[in-house]
Order: structure tokens, then sequence, then C-alpha cells
């Protein structure tokens, strides 16, 4: 991670400030090579351009002491995770002056207590974006590996579910067998709690599992991803156990796949956001069904399983999809008072094309 550091100690310069003050969970992590999540007073790295100082508390000392190699680990007395004094401090014995912050990730309290602490010896600078979600968006080598084995967990995970589900069974049975399976395969655990959409529940893209049992002959939308050591896989399939109850099932899912399909065909580093969205979405359109399309087509996946860049009709006309980022392609219907489909893959962004990662397969028919 040397690198980032680098490129990250020469935006600092061009800013002007001495010191970058990174407080988001993912961010902090990405730079020290230790992962916490916890939002709770768990850590802030603080980079200068010959420091690097990771703030945390008693809780966290010894763990954070392993795993951020390279870095010194400052904590607070203990009983107490007061960490103003301790900034000041640091910045008296470093001289620091000017500190940046990333504006999302520090609140309005915080910002007056730190500011108030320091008056007289240093400044505050507000980013309203932070420099390392830049640096995030493209992978590394060993993000890729970790990435890539987060996907290969989800697609047996997906293998085995094709094989345990029956009719009958629920939506929250289904959901804690992807669980169940996903931690046996040692995933971390899911990225994010899996959805389980089974017939009219599948208008719902962020639908919660509960306790309707799954029925042939309809859609079944099941929407998961394993974490691995830190980073996160996302795969949507849609599926029938049993031949589609009506044929309109089947025609929507067929222009669905084939949305997804054609916007992974046009992919390639340096494409607009808004354009890659737009490979997709114009599919469905021409099937008539853009006004069920109610999202995204997708959007970059690593330590968060919403990271940047997105493929949006709402990014900028500067917003591209660099070569080596990993995203999501996930086009989907959801039609009212009948049921949804969606088809994700993972994909990663290539100089003239790019790389399908998600490697299960996308038939709708489950013999049943």
């Amino acid at each position: 991670m040397q690198d980032f550091l680098n490129q990250l100690r020469a935006w600092i310069a061009e800013q002007g400030i001495d010191v970058y003050m990174v407080s988001q969970p993912q961010n902090r992590s990405y730079l020290t090579g230790w992962l916490n999540d916890d939002v709770e007073g768990s850590g802030t790295a603080f980079i200068g351009q010959q420091q690097q100082v990771l703030l945390t508390n008693n809780l966290y000392k010894e763990v954070a002491e392993v795993e951020a190699v390279g870095w010194e680990v400052v904590v607070p007395p203990p009983q107490s995770r007061e960490y103003a004094p301790i900034i000041v401090a640091l910045a008296q014995e470093h001289g620091w002056q000017k500190i940046g912050f990333e504006a999302e990730f520090v609140t309005v309290a915080g910002y007056d207590k730190l500011r108030a602490a320091g008056e007289n010896v240093f400044t505050l600078h507000l980013f309203e974006k932070s420099y390392v979600d830049e640096l995030r968006k493209v992978k590394q080598p060993r993000e890729l590996e970790l990435l890539r084995k987060a996907i290969a967990i989800t697609d047996e995970t997906f293998a085995h579910i094709c094989h345990w589900i029956e009719p009958g069974m629920t939506e929250k049975q289904v959901q804690w067998e992807i669980l169940r399976s996903m931690i046996e395969l040692d995933a971390d655990g899911p990225s994010f709690e899996p959805i389980v959409a089974s017939g009219p529940n599948g208008t719902m893209p962020h639908a919660v599992p509960g306790p309707r049992r799954i029925q042939r002959g309809e859609l079944i939308t099941i929407d998961m991803g394993a974490r691995y050591k830190g980073y996160c896989a996302d795969m949507t399939r849609t599926i029938c156990l049993g031949e589609p109850a009506e044929t309109r099932m089947r025609e929507v899912y067929d222009a669905v796949l084939k949305a997804m399909k054609t916007c992974e065909a046009g992919l390639h580093g340096g494409i607009q956001g808004k354009a890659a969205d737009a490979l997709a979405r114009d599919v469905l359109a021409e099937a008539g069904l853009a006004q069920y399309y109610i999202h995204s087509t997708g959007h970059g996946v690593g330590l968060e399983v919403h990271e940047g860049p997105g493929l949006s009709p709402r990014t900028p006309d500067d917003s591209l999809l660099p070569v080596g980022a990993v995203v999501t392609v996930e086009p989907g219907v959801y039609i009212p008072d009948w049921t949804g489909t969606r088809v994700e893959d993972c994909v990663l962004i290539t100089e003239n094309g790019c790389e399908v990662l998600t490697q299960s397969p996308t038939e709708l028919v489950l013999p049943r």
C-alpha cells in the first residue's frame, strides 16, 4: 500500500495542508491494513509527509499494532476516549498547522470540539470528496485476489442453494441457508443481508425476506454476496422452480438478461458512468420496460459493497470507469402488483473491455 500513501502525500502537498485526517472506516482500513468497521471511536488515521499515525482506543490497541504495519499507534489514557487533546499534542509535536479532513465523516459536534481544542495550534480544512475514495476505485493485485475469492464463495453458495431449495420453503429459510453456507466456505460473513424475494415480493428491489413460502412457477430473486478478508462480492440471480407460470415472466427475464449482457459487452476503461448505464437502460427501453427500471445499472465493490465508481444516469460527465475498477452490472425490472427480476455480475474493467468475474449460471428454470 506504500504507493497509495505516496500518491496521497503528493495530493496533500498540492492542497497546501500538513496532514490529512481519515475517519471513514474503509478508507482508514485501505491505508493502514487494519480491518475495522467500527465507527464508535475506533480510530482515525493521520497522514503527513513524514508521519503516519493511527489514533485508536485501548479496545483495539493490540490488534491495530499487529495489523497496521508501519503505523505509529496512539491511544488515549485508560477509560478515556477523548481524542482532541491527543490530536493537539500530535500537531504540536509534528508542526501540523493545517489539518485536512473528510467532511462526510466528521460530525458537527466533533468538528466544533476539535476546532476549539486546536485554537492557536492548527486550522481545519474541509474536503467534500475524500481523495482516498478515488484511490480505492482502482483495485491492486492483492485486492483483486481477495475479491475473486469473495466472488468464488458467492458462486459456490449459489450453486448449493440451487440444489437445496424446494417449493414450500420460506424466504427466511433460504436466507439463513445462504448465510450458513457462506460461513462454512470461509467467508467473514455476508457483504450485506441476503435478499430473497419470491413472487409478488420481487417488485421490491430491496425486499426483506420473510415467512412467505416459495411456490413453483414463480420468479425468485436472490441477491447476495460473501465478504472475504474485508472485500465484498455482490451477485443477483433470478430463478424459477419449474417452468414459469406465465409466458411474460420469461419474456421479462430474457430482456433483463439481455440488458446485462449488452452492458458487459460495451464496457471498457474510460467509458462514462452514465454511458455505461445507458447500455443496459436502452435495451429495456426497446423492450417497453423503461418505466419499471427504477435504479442505476451498477456500482463499485471492494472494501464496501457500494462504492465508486458508479454506472448511473446521474453521474457527472467527467465520471469515468477506470481500468482496474471492479463494478456490478445489475439491471432489473419491477412491475407493481405482479413480480420483478434482476440479474447481476461483478466485472473487472480492462482497457478494451471487461472480465466477468461472477461465474454463476444465468438459466432461469431449475427443474423441480
